[in-house]
């Protein structure tokens, strides 16, 4: 009896490897969006050729030199000024300088002999090294957490791919945050509690907010504590708050000055202060409504309230860890009010609530809400880096 042929059944492609490996995948996509970024930033001053000499209000060099080189210069902005001074001149360089932790602009001034003292090019190596690592790290993290390995490619596309997510590429302290923030968590939910506490006192010495990982730490601390009675776990927290103090000390040491005079400074940068939860966002629509908003008043606004309604999916989706490190600095937003921009610089602040990306890459299953997202990432990205590399403020 002859054997029945069966029909050939086409074999299934099999993946490319930068498909199947993480870090593959991570630096594909970082080169992707960083040779982008540098080119339409250099297009946009190129197309935008008026000058832009130094201003005390609208463009403070703060004594820096203007960096010369075009490739470089449009990266040269705002807040990259500051740590630029600290790293050339030091603390004395401004007199709101303070408001700056060390990590940054002393890694700058550690690196700018090795690039012929560029402090800048050493600012934007540190920022995109850390981004790197920080993509990774998430990235790995997001697969551990949602179980899902597209759901967490999704989630770091999105992270990549959001507005204001050139902030990492730029001589900024979002990227050394973002690194430090989500190894510590990683580093708790896996009870390293010695790592922990390292990379959340690395984030409290690139910026001053970050000391709010002392609760989500402490509360993963007590939870392990109260299962197996291990005063181990205790280190994260303990070792976090000693290198967060390690600034204050410094000042006080170093400097003669109070040692909370970097909150003194944080505090009145903007010319406001705290208020009741909310209150901000009253107070930004109400600018809004009067007319006399900026666009991104209005962006900052939109995101503030996005993020906050995602807080939802994070505390029923995510362990109860992520939801605690969430509401801490989502709390936070919600009580820091500026003077005459009520929510300044919130469009890029809400990067620091990145289990929301987990949620995000969990939803993105639906193709509409991926083109959505995806659509709106890139729409954003291109205008808000557009407008900071000619000197609009984009947060």
């Amino acid at each position: 009896m002859p054997e029945t042929q069966l029909p050939d059944i086409p074999k299934r492609r099999s993946e490319p490897g930068w498909l199947r490996s993480p870090m593959a995948f991570v630096l594909g996509l970082f080169l992707f969006v960083r040779i982008g970024l540098t080119v339409w930033m250099w297009a946009v001053r190129t197309l935008y050729p008026n000058p832009l000499p130094p201003d005390a209000a609208l463009r403070p060099y703060l004594g820096v030199t203007p960096e010369a080189n075009p490739w470089l210069n449009p990266w040269q902005r705002w807040d990259t000024l500051h740590y630029q001074a600290i790293a050339e001149r030091g603390y004395d360089a401004f007199d709101i300088a303070l408001f700056v932790p060390p990590l940054l602009p002393w890694a700058m001034r550690a690196l700018a002999p090795l690039v012929g003292g560029n402090t800048l090019l050493a600012g934007l190596l540190i920022s995109n090294a850390a981004y790197i690592g920080a993509l990774f790290a998430f990235l790995r993290l997001a697969e551990e957490e949602t179980g899902d390995r597209q759901a967490a490619r999704r989630a770091t596309m999105y992270l990549a791919f959001f507005p204001t997510a050139f902030f990492f590429m730029a001589a900024y302290t979002e990227s050394l945050f973002m690194l430090a923030v989500v190894l510590a968590l990683w580093a708790a939910r896996r009870r390293n509690w010695i790592f922990a506490g390292v990379w959340g006192g690395l984030a409290c010495l690139t910026r001053l907010p970050a000391m709010l990982i002392l609760i989500p730490l402490s509360y993963s601390a007590w939870d392990a504590w109260r299962q197996d009675r291990r005063a181990v776990a205790w280190a994260a927290p303990t070792i976090t708050l000693a290198m967060a103090a390690l600034f204050p000390l410094y000042v006080w040491l170093g400097l003669g000055l109070v040692p909370w005079a970097p909150f003194q400074v944080q505090a009145a940068r903007f010319g406001g202060g705290f208020v009741f939860p909310g209150a901000n966002l009253i107070a930004s629509l109400r600018l809004i409504l009067s007319g006399g908003a900026f666009i991104t008043d209005v962006l900052d606004l939109i995101f503030l309230l996005a993020f906050a309604l995602l807080a939802v999916p994070v505390w029923r989706r995510l362990p109860r860890l992520y939801s605690v490190y969430y509401l801490c600095f989502l709390m936070l937003y919600l009580t820091r009010q500026g003077g005459s921009e009520p929510l300044v610089g919130m469009v890029r602040y809400v990067l620091a609530l990145f289990p929301a990306f987990f949620v995000l890459g969990e939803a993105g299953k639906n193709v509409w809400v991926n083109r959505l997202l995806l659509y709106v990432g890139w729409a954003g990205l291109l205008f808000m880096s557009g407008g900071f590399a000619i000197w609009l403020w984009m947060g």
